[in-house]
């Protein structure tokens, strides 16, 4: 079927990545809903091929031999995962007839580079989410000092990233400074689009409390909690222990609630068998009859504990934004977050948030303390958090911006 005829029937579009839906999930599902023929394509695991008339199809992921200490098994991962992915789009063309107008990768991981190999005539769009760096291109500096070994393990991340560029008819990425890490030259042919919160989904609720079956605390607790993939420095996790540390042996009026993997998601690996979270409950005298960790749960209770937060940490050195802020601030949570651009694009101090230096211990504590102290000023700092995810965030705006774009590119009807 040319794309000429398929855009006639309904536009298909192919959302491409390393592991699973990612990103991509819920902006799929929604296009779904609006006509388009949606298949994700990736080599995580899915039980369900078919869901909500949404297809899956998964590519094997191959092995590189080289050993991961030497930079060149940045490329070739890149190159195996080039491999498996361009070999499955292949087939579904060439066997089954399959030919996407739109295809969305995620870049820098290589899949999305035999993507004009196979279907030359689709409209690509590479979602961009990091260049690595230690340079501030607008200061025409370097950030920090980093060591030759750093240097070109970063060069060779970036090879991928940047192989993009002249393969795809658009780029995206989903935040200004996520965007500020590119070179100019490269900065100027990306689009920034948010990824866009289910802001139905993600809303207060007054009346919701931590109530589950590994977890029960009384209505009126108060209740600071932290949520993000793992436990890491990166995020701040150390950081946010400390404080929480610092708060328990000032008072006893308030619970932490922790959904996070004991795992390092971003950042050097740990030796098996240490983790972060064992580091610190070594290091810190913390009452663990008040912290409450699980692993991430289901999104109906990890919802249902922002919405019963009273003070939500959200901490991280400059790197790509977690979902999970734009999510707790929809939620109506009172951010307490990092002095660091990526969190300062969102959460303005005394505004809509509140921002401290994640490194000192003392003022981290007294940031919770001021919110648990000051319900009201604080009610009023999360309905400013709720309105900055509804202006600019809402995935009812963000969606049919995405689907208008889409389908101006290729010619398709408006729906």
């Amino acid at each position: 079927m040319t794309v000429a005829a398929s855009v006639a029937q309904r536009p298909r579009i192919l959302f491409l990545h390393l592991s699973g839906p990612g990103q991509f999930e819920f902006l799929g599902r929604w296009l779904a809903g609006q006509g388009w023929d949606v298949t994700f394509m990736h080599g995580g695991i899915d039980a369900d091929p078919a869901h909500d008339g949404i297809r899956t199809r998964r590519f094997a992921l191959r092995d590189t031999t080289i050993p991961t200490g030497d930079p060149r098994h940045i490329l070739d991962h890149a190159a195996q995962n080039c491999r498996g992915a361009t070999e499955l789009m292949f087939r579904m063309r060439h066997s089954e007839g399959y030919v996407p107008d739109v295809v969305v990768a995620h870049a820098g991981w290589g899949v999305g580079l035999g993507v004009k190999l196979v279907w030359p005539d689709c409209t690509y769009v590479a979602y961009h989410e990091w260049y690595y760096t230690d340079r501030n291109w607008d200061k025409r500096r370097a950030e920090k000092p980093a060591d030759l070994a750093v240097m070109i393990s970063d060069r060779m991340r970036n090879l991928p990233i940047t192989g993009e560029f002249d393969l795809a008819d658009a780029s995206w990425c989903p935040t200004l400074f996520q965007a500020s890490r590119f070179p100019p030259v490269l900065r100027r042919q990306i689009t920034v689009m948010p990824d866009g919160v289910d802001c139905d989904l993600h809303r207060p609720d007054p009346q919701a409390r931590i109530d589950f079956d590994w977890l029960r605390l009384p209505a009126d607790r108060p209740v600071i909690t932290y949520a993000t993939r793992g436990m890491e420095p990166l995020r701040g996790f150390p950081q946010f222990l400390r404080g929480v540390a610092r708060l328990q042996a000032r008072r006893d009026d308030f619970d932490t609630v922790i959904l996070a993997n004991d795992s390092v998601s971003y950042g050097r690996p740990l030796a098996r068998g240490d983790s972060w979270w064992l580091r610190m409950i070594d290091q810190l005298d913390l009452d663990h009859r008040r912290i409450h960790v699980n692993a991430m749960r289901p999104r109906d209770e990890y919802v249902r504990t922002l919405q019963a937060s009273h003070a939500h940490v959200y901490f991280t050195e400059p790197f790509v934004t977690s979902w999970s802020l734009s999510e707790a601030m929809a939620t109506g949570c009172l951010v307490i977050g990092s002095n660091t651009a990526p969190v300062r694009e969102l959460v303005r101090d005394m505004e809509n948030g509140l921002i401290v230096d994640m490194d000192d211990a003392d003022e981290v504590a007294d940031a919770m303390a001021w919110v648990l102290d000051n319900p009201g000023d604080a009610a009023d700092l999360r309905r400013a958090a709720r309105r900055t995810i509804l202006a600019d965030h809402d995935a009812a705006r963000v969606f049919p911006a995405k689907d208008a774009w889409l389908r101006a590119a290729i010619g398709a009807p408006v729906h």
